[in-house]
């Protein structure tokens, strides 16, 4: 064989090593690099606990309790994402004066009869349904890393199952009725619907306070709701009559633990109010 027809078979032999290195060489160029962590802001520690949860690595969550810090403000410009209670937070108000294109998730528009509440966060039905709703917008906004955020949320929920699982089971409990010092957990009490014997203890005159501590010492009333910050001449007297009359004071702090996760605290408070039900 001679050289010229080595030197063809050789040439011949090197075309397709070539045009796959060329190919190689081309894939390696074009290939996506990773996509900057969504940028997330949102006024409560709350739903800052459930969108770190959902979006992980793939989302950086800031909490922004005063826009106009020159520091958060500079923060809050660049989100891409706000979460936040009700139509009336600041957030919405300052990211709609800077014209921010920013991507809402909204806690109130999740409820559905139209009647306004204090402190949405506080009910265990707004954790797992912020945390759909979360996964949800960061699916749409980064479809690359979907499957990420879904399965985050599965592990969420999975952590939350005792949370739905006492909550659903309360719900069970038909003709209860409650009196609260105030009306922060007033929606989950709607939601688990169970009624309240007074919507403003502190509004009432010395008859109608006479009148509650009556329904007590008639066991008309199956336990009372209290915050830790109640301490009203009202409140005080309410429930003073509770223990007096054995009627089970449930007492919360509406202030997030520091280092508790807030569907772990949700979860105190409903073993709190099952464990009265059940004296």
């Amino acid at each position: 064989m001679n050289k010229q027809v080595i030197y063809a078979i050789l040439t011949i032999l090197l075309i397709p090593i070539g045009i796959f290195l060329v190919f190689a060489n081309m894939a390696g160029e074009t290939s996506v690099p990773d996509s900057k962590p969504v940028v997330i802001t949102t006024d409560n520690i709350a739903y800052q606990q459930i969108a770190k949860a959902i979006a992980g690595k793939h989302g950086k969550t800031e909490l922004i309790s005063n826009v106009t810090d020159t520091a958060q403000k500079a923060k809050f410009k660049k989100s891409e994402l706000i979460i936040t209670d009700t139509h009336e937070s600041q957030l919405l108000t300052r990211a709609k004066q800077w014209r921010l294109s920013a991507r809402l998730v909204i806690a109130s528009d999740y409820i559905t009869d139209g009647k306004s509440y204090r402190n949405i966060y506080l009910s265990p039905q707004t954790t797992l349904n912020m945390a759909t709703k979360i996964t949800d917008q960061l699916s749409d906004m980064d479809p690359r890393n979907r499957n990420g955020y879904v399965a985050n949320k599965q592990n969420l929920l999975t952590k939350t199952a005792k949370l739905a699982t006492i909550f659903q089971n309360l719900k069970k409990n038909k003709n209860v009725t409650y009196l609260a010092t105030n009306q922060s957990q007033e929606l989950m009490m709607t939601q688990l619907g169970y009624q309240s014997a007074s919507n403003d203890v502190d509004k009432l005159d010395d008859a109608a306070m006479t009148s509650l501590e009556k329904k007590m010492s008639d066991k008309k009333i199956d336990f009372v709701l209290t915050a830790t910050q109640d301490q009203t001449s009202h409140d005080k007297r309410l429930i003073t009559a509770a223990k007096k009359d054995n009627i089970p004071v449930v007492t919360f702090n509406q202030v997030l633990p520091q280092d508790t996760y807030i569907w772990s605290w949700q979860l105190s408070q409903l073993r709190l109010i099952q464990k009265a039900l059940a004296q």
